[in-house]
């Protein structure tokens, strides 16, 4: 079942990363929530549902010609995946090229992603689900 929670997360972010809004709508569950430090949202970083999903991808593809996640690790905490790495990406107007550390947790319900959670430093990840 872990490796399971692990596949699923890394399909998120594979779809993530190819900015596949319909793809991706089609692996989160309705009430999936967005939590994001690359978009701002309308409640500070959070973007609800399936229409939010859209939205999420819109703000990214606004402020980022390239967001690319490299996964270095993962591991599954109950029905959380939790993934550290890195982010590649690339501003739209400066078109400034960068990377940095990150952690993620995907949280599930069944097979859908019910919450995604990005943090600026990996740690947080692993200690958001008591790791």
């Amino acid at each position: 079942m872990s490796q399971e929670k692990v596949q699923r997360a890394l399909a998120v972010m594979e779809t993530l990363g190819r900015r596949d809004a319909e793809a991706l709508i089609a692996l989160a569950d309705p009430e999936v929530e967005w939590h994001s430090f690359f978009a701002v949202g309308q409640e500070g970083g959070v973007y609800r549902g399936h229409e939010g999903t859209r939205q999420y991808l819109s703000d990214l593809r606004d402020a980022w010609e390239t967001v690319r996640a490299e996964i270095d690790d993962a591991l599954a905490v109950g029905d959380v995946a939790v993934l550290v790495g890195h982010i590649h990406y690339r501003g739209q107007q400066s078109r400034i090229e960068t990377e940095t550390a990150a952690g993620w947790n995907l949280k599930f319900r069944g097979e859908k992603l019910l919450r995604f959670r990005a943090f600026r430093e990996p740690e947080r990840a692993l200690e958001a689900v008591g790791a």
